[in-house]
């Protein structure tokens, strides 16, 4: 089960307080901050991991923080980008020159694909979804471009956003590994969604989106089908495989999604210590492939290594020499299911 993690300053001595803070967030890629107005710093994060959505819960005390070209050049994994609910305090979000004054109860867009400053001046609560760009449809990441330090981003999908965030990190607990990749992909779905529906002043999410999420939904339920096809997908929708080829048009594929998503929810298990004794044909049969050689083949030419490997890497905690000064910070955040 992904559990949350929590990670704070409390208790610790002020001048201790903001290296640990940095160290910590270093580990998962986060951004550079500094105290202000001689106010020394607290804070504490919730993390939660589900698949390749990341959900976040921070409180903080008045601080400036950074997301810097060098932080960008260093970053070893995937750029980011947030979707962001300001529960209370404000934010002011400085990016390419722009200033804009997020209030609480409002969203915002923050783009890991280039450098901005964030202000806090005052003592604020936020609620956080990471996703990977990548994951992104290529006219969808460019809206990201032109949302982030915008104006605040709207609408009814946000909204149900907030309450699904909220409960996820809150209140809800799985003991299947699978069932947090799902609930993952969800998140990331409403993602789209919302920047689909901020594009251009669009206040409704069209048939095209809702349909296309409906096979995506469909697709999530039966990945361990071996027939899962476009004809199942038809069948299943009461509609033409022209029609869904359509609705798939200039994004995946309808095929290329659904073994994208397979990919993943096997690296979701792979990556976990439940998935220790599973095997890599049962995990293959479960997850849809036709054979173990089937499943490793995909499974390297996607991630560069084969499924073995991968676990061995992900679940050998290294040894302690290999660990930063700040190793508590470190192991803390960057705890990955």
């Amino acid at each position: 089960m992904a559990a949350a993690q929590a990670f704070s300053t409390e208790g610790m001595r002020p001048p201790d307080r903001l290296p640990f803070w940095n160290a910590g967030a270093a580990a998962i890629g986060g951004v550079e901050i500094e105290e202000m107005a001689r106010c020394p710093f607290n804070g504490t994060v919730v993390r939660r991991t589900l698949g390749a959505a990341k959900i976040f819960r921070l409180g903080t005390s008045p601080h400036r923080a950074a997301w810097t070209s060098r932080l960008i050049r260093q970053s070893s994994e995937e750029l980011p980008v947030r979707l962001c609910f300001q529960q209370s305090g404000r934010t002011i979000l400085i990016s390419d020159g722009v200033e804009r004054v997020i209030e609480a109860g409002q969203w915002f867009m923050a783009d890991g694909r280039r450098p901005f400053v964030s202000i806090h001046p005052e003592t604020s609560s936020k609620i956080a979804l990471q996703i990977p760009v990548d994951r992104l449809a290529l006219a969808e990441a460019d809206a990201v471009r032109k949302l982030a330090g915008g104006a605040p981003i709207g609408g009814a999908i946000a909204r149900m956003l907030g309450g699904c965030l909220e409960t996820a990190i809150s209140d809800f607990s799985s003991d299947d590994d699978r069932l947090d990749s799902d609930l993952g992909e969800t998140m990331i779905d409403f993602f789209r969604m919302a920047i689909r529906e901020n594009l251009a002043g669009e206040r409704r999410a069209s048939m095209r989106d809702l349909t296309q999420e409906r096979i995506r939904a469909f697709v999530r339920r039966n990945l361990g089908n071996p027939d899962l096809s476009v004809d199942l997908i038809a069948r299943a929708m009461k509609c033409s495989k022209r029609y869904i080829h359509k609705l798939f048009s200039g994004d995946q594929t309808v095929s290329d999604y659904i073994w994208s998503l397979r990919l993943d929810r096997c690296r979701a298990v792979l990556s976990s210590p439940a998935g220790r004794d599973i095997t890599l044909t049962q995990l293959a049969f479960d997850t849809g492939f036709s054979s173990s050689a089937h499943f490793s083949r995909t499974f390297r030419d996607k991630f560069g290594t084969p499924p073995k490997a991968f676990r061995a890497r992900m679940l050998d905690v290294g040894s302690p020499a290999d660990k930063r000064p700040a190793h508590e910070a470190a192991s803390q955040l960057a705890a990955v299911d």
